[in-house]
């Protein structure tokens, strides 16, 4: 099993971002789905009347690629 440091920025519709500049350690590929509904969630949490539908968790891996994109919507829904 490899550990790998991943980046979930969180991304708004209308420019707005919140980085993950430090990122999190994560051991399996299929953990990230569930780490990233965690990170929505305590965003949403965290400003409850914010309008979050253009909203969503970009996924990066340490070299920057793209591994994975989970939309609040997605999370809001499965709930």
């Amino acid at each position: 099993m490899t550990v790998q440091r991943y980046h979930f920025h969180c991304v708004g519709g209308d420019g707005d971002a919140v980085f993950d500049l430090t990122g999190r350690w994560v051991p399996r590929l299929r953990a990230l789905g569930p780490q990233a509904d965690r990170v929505a969630r305590t965003l949403m949490d965290g400003a409850p009347g914010t309008d979050w539908a253009n909203w969503l968790v970009d996924v990066h891996d340490a070299r920057g690629r793209r591994v994975l994109v989970r939309t609040f919507e997605d999370v809001r829904s499965a709930k």
